[in-house]
């Protein structure tokens, strides 16, 4: 047995309350050189980004994924250790 640091991505679908949509649409709205170019999505997006919209107060966690895989630090054996012994 040995140790690797695996990078996990685990995505959320998050439920934007009332309160905080109408802060995401009047920012916009109050801010359109903010949003020249950009989608409309793109646009929300970056307001949620801008703002403190709480994501987390409701959500479910969708599926995750693996990012990255990379040798630990704690791993005491060197790889050649591992594959010769």
């Amino acid at each position: 047995m040995f140790e690797i640091e695996v990078d996990c991505v685990q995505v959320c679908t998050c439920k934007v309350s009332n309160e905080d949509e109408q802060k995401i649409k009047k920012f916009i709205k109050d801010n359109p050189e903010k949003f020249q170019f950009m989608s409309t999505k793109e646009a929300i997006i970056e307001a949620i980004s801008l703002l403190d919209v709480s994501l987390y107060d409701n959500y479910t966690e969708t599926y995750s994924y693996t990012d990255d895989i990379r040798w630990s630090e704690y791993e005491k054996r060197s790889a050649e250790e591992i594959l010769n012994s």
